[in-house]
């Protein structure tokens, strides 16, 4: 058995790296990372460094066909809940191509971040349960979500005392995903526009040349004026 853990360098991936390190300490593991296009400039260093903690490397691994920018481009509009190709195509599918690549292990645990309390969905989630769609004659693949029953205080909490630090982007967002986010709420798009207005200006330039918006509500300048 190997152990896969899909990390982000956000609070609930840092926690369940640090939780698999102490529950596991004998099991091989690999720390995984799929860079969107669209991470924050120093993602990768920052997770590399997280990594590092606990004596393990971090592998990055990218869609070879498209960023998350020239995704939304081709496609003429930007991932929606319902259809999220930021995540199936520029993470899940990555990582999972890693795995069959890289792992000659016949069991395959997957683990991931994810916690209930973020949404319905996943709150419909089962700590274990087997992906039929990686698994074959000779490898059984296993989705494992460790914390989905923490609380976001238990993931604070779990890291502070640990002394491992969150990315400074916590001062002004909830979550350290993609720069801008289609989760985001009017608050964070407006903390985006303050903190980094670059990744601000690119999407709503973008929204302008596609003619879709990436927030159901409206475009990022209705947004950021309060509007929605």
């Amino acid at each position: 058995m190997e152990l896969v853990i899909n990390f982000s360098g956000g609070k609930d991936s840092t926690a369940m790296l640090a939780y698999l390190v102490e529950k596991f300490p004998k099991v091989k593991k690999h720390v995984v990372m799929a860079d969107t296009g669209w991470e924050h400039p120093d993602a990768i260093e920052w997770s590399r460094g997280i990594c590092d903690r606990f004596g393990l490397p971090l592998h990055v691994v990218r869609n070879r066909n498209k960023t998350f920018l020239e995704m939304v481009e081709r496609r003429g509009m930007f991932p929606a809940s319902e259809q999220r190709q930021c995540t199936s195509d520029l993470k899940r599918d990555p990582i999972n191509t890693w795995i069959r690549n890289n792992i000659t292990d016949p069991v395959v645990i997957s683990a991931m971040g994810m916690r209930a309390q973020e949404s319905s969905g996943r709150a419909k989630l089962k700590v274990l349960t087997r992906d039929k769609r990686e698994t074959n004659t000779v490898r059984t693949v296993w989705k494992y979500h460790p914390i989905l029953k923490w609380t976001e205080a238990q993931v604070r909490a779990y890291l502070a005392e640990r002394g491992i630090p969150l990315h400074p982007v916590y001062q002004h967002l909830g979550r350290f995903s993609c720069r801008v986010c289609i989760y985001m709420s009017a608050h964070d798009v407006r903390q985006v526009q303050q903190h980094d207005p670059e990744a601000f200006r690119i999407i709503a330039e973008l929204e302008d040349r596609i003619g879709h918006t990436m927030m159901m509500g409206g475009n990022l300048a209705d947004y950021a004026a309060g509007k929605v």
